[in-house]
């Protein structure tokens, strides 16, 4: 049996190192005429001064702020002792299954795959993630654990998401009725609004442990809040280290200047590529597999965020481009056809990775090297980074604008790095569109016709 090759601690890089970022292929210069020209950019500088301003402006008073979300690495540093304390008593449970959907769920699963795939450790609890409403999953998991090895973690914002009610509902009487009303009560625990809904109303009748989500910060923005960080530190994930990334990317986006500020260089750059050069599908593809849930938190964040009909700019399309996810190097062998010879309406974000923790040596005895003469000695890491660089060329040759994020590690540094960054980002690009971020109001639409019709509907 082959094994892998561990990466030596000379190889890895500082905790502390900051991703790098390449913008060069989104420009003109980069790509060709499909990409942004030196006019264009420039003639968008006051647009992002303002963009700039307003940013700062609505973030400056902490968890308060309108712009909330951005303060998140600052303003959860003094709930953390809480956290890690009701981490310390859900991790005494073998599994732990987290009731929320949407944002209430994608961005601490995602951050979960990311980091138990890198260093997986058969100690910490099994995180099982109930999201959309579905018997077959419940069942699944009632089938397959017991209730005095079952903790329940029950996420909602509102308190009253109706998917999320259905199934706490559903795994609260099965705990009751297999341990006992207290027992049961123990292993609940619950994050919410700090002072309403029926969540809230439920732990505190009922004395369940709770932790608030900031009242400014919507669902999609609050992974680094204890929606994320609570069902994080439970299996283990170092929240002091993502909240230190999204710190060290805060840091790098200070300033006013796009060229000194890669979040606001990025919205300007995405923002232009839709208006000027009409690129309406926004591509994000890892070339680092336990990143793949990664790209489904970013669909979210951008699709509820920036797709919404521009007010400020009557008669002209609706914001936002369709963000869609794949994955090196399994979708070229899927959709790269699409890619190259379908329509220039594509702009194609590419992560990869630069310290591998685990890698494998090709083993190429010598019957089989004429079949692969150019694996010969050649590690799994070098295969993936031509992989992706062959893609990224092709691409870039089809006239496909394109982005490279090089993360120097796959660690909750970095995670939280790429977190704060994709939020500053799609923050400063809805103020370019002119619209609001933060709100969801044709999602509010479908939750209010839903209980309409549940109620129009009563069982007999």
């Amino acid at each position: 049996m082959t094994t892998p090759n561990k990466i030596s601690s000379a190889q890895n890089l500082s905790a502390q190192k900051l991703l790098h970022i390449d913008t060069r292929r989104l420009y003109e210069t980069g790509t060709g005429a499909q990409g942004v020209g030196a006019a264009e950019m420039n003639a968008l500088l006051p647009e992002l001064q303002r963009a700039h301003q307003t940013l700062v402006k609505k973030s400056e008073t902490g968890l308060e702020a309108e712009y909330a979300c951005l303060n998140l690495h600052t303003g959860m540093q003094s709930l953390l002792p809480t956290i890690q304390a009701m981490a310390e008593n859900i991790r005494r449970y073998r599994d732990v299954a987290v009731i929320g959907i949407g944002g209430s769920s994608l961005g601490a699963k995602a951050v979960h795959q990311a980091l138990s795939a890198a260093n997986p450790d058969a100690a910490n609890p099994r995180l099982h993630f109930l999201e959309n409403i579905d018997s077959y999953r419940l069942h699944a998991l009632l089938q397959n654990c017991t209730a005095e090895n079952l903790a329940v973690i029950c996420i909602s914002k509102s308190g009253g998401t109706m998917e999320t009610a259905v199934q706490y509902l559903i795994l609260r009487a099965w705990l009751e009725k297999n341990l006992g009303k207290e027992k049961a009560r123990q292993q609940q625990w619950i994050v919410t609004d700090p002072s309403q809904g029926w969540l809230r109303d439920l732990a505190q009748r009922e004395g369940i442990a709770a932790l608030p989500v900031p009242p400014k910060v919507g669902g999609r923005y609050s992974v680094l809040t204890a929606v994320g960080l609570l069902p994080l530190a439970a299996v283990g994930v170092d929240i002091q280290g993502l909240l230190a990334g999204a710190s060290a990317n805060a840091a790098r986006c200070v300033a006013a200047e796009r060229s000194q500020n890669p979040a606001l260089e990025l919205a300007a750059l995405f923002y232009l590529l839709d208006i000027q050069k009409d690129k309406r599908i926004s591509i994000m593809m890892p070339y680092v597999d336990p990143l793949a849930i990664f790209g489904d938190w970013y669909c979210q964040l951008w699709a509820e965020s920036l797709g919404k009909r521009m007010q400020s700019r009557p008669g002209k399309p609706p914001a936002g481009t369709l963000p869609v996810r794949a994955m090196g190097a399994v979708d070229q062998h899927s959709q790269l056809q699409m890619y190259l010879e379908s329509r220039l309406d594509k702009i194609f974000s590419f992560i990869a990775l630069d310290n591998w923790d685990h890698d494998f040596t090709v083993p190429l005895p010598p019957p089989d090297q004429k079949f692969f003469p150019h694996l010969a000695g050649k590690h799994m890491h070098e295969i993936i980074e031509a992989e992706f660089q062959a893609t990224r060329q092709v691409i870039t040759e089809t006239g496909h604008p394109n982005m490279t994020l090089r993360l120097p590690a796959l660690n909750a540094h970095v995670l939280g790095q790429l977190i704060d960054l994709y939020q500053r980002v799609t923050v400063y690009t809805g103020l370019l569109y002119g619209i609001n971020p933060l709100d969801q109001p044709a999602v509010e639409k479908g939750k209010k016709l839903a209980v309409q019709l549940l109620s129009a509907n009563p069982t007999s």
